[in-house]
């Protein structure tokens, strides 16, 4: 190793010596077999996954809601509490992202509680056309 110093030497040899440790693992974990699968343990994750699905929370899950590409509509989901509802809950409805949902969120710890539906209004980005859809689903207590 000639060119290198003492210490650039040592880096080296560290990181090859890195290298070589990780490559032996890697190596020794593909010789090993996977661990048998539990069946009760497969049949439990299942009956959760299903449960996730069955949401309880007033909303249809996405899944359920959404058959070839249709939307949700007001007669399918139960009418959600725009106050106790967090941004899971509120990307469920029709028009609402991500990024919507977390200025609504955001929007309620700056000012409060929703007093009026119509508030929601206030909120940047929802408009009269999203206002008209997102209306019938949702309630204010």
């Amino acid at each position: 190793m000639r060119g290198f110093t003492r210490q650039e030497q040592r880096a080296i040899l560290l990181l090859l010596s890195a290298f070589g440790i990780g490559s032996l693992m890697w190596l020794y974990r593909q010789s090993r077999p996977l661990p048998p699968v539990n069946p009760a343990e497969v049949a439990a994750f299942e009956e959760y996954a299903r449960a996730l699905e069955r949401d309880t929370s007033g909303v249809v899950a996405p899944t359920e809601a959404l058959d070839s590409k249709a939307r949700p509509v007001a007669s399918t989901l139960s009418q959600l509490d725009l106050n106790m509802a967090v941004e899971a809950d509120l990307v469920r409805l029709p028009g609402i992202g991500p990024v919507m949902a977390k200025r609504i969120v955001e929007y309620r710890q700056a000012h409060g509680p929703f007093k009026r539906l119509d508030d929601l209004r206030q909120v940047k980005g929802i408009g009269a056309k999203t206002y008209a859809k997102l209306a019938p689903l949702l309630v204010v207590k």
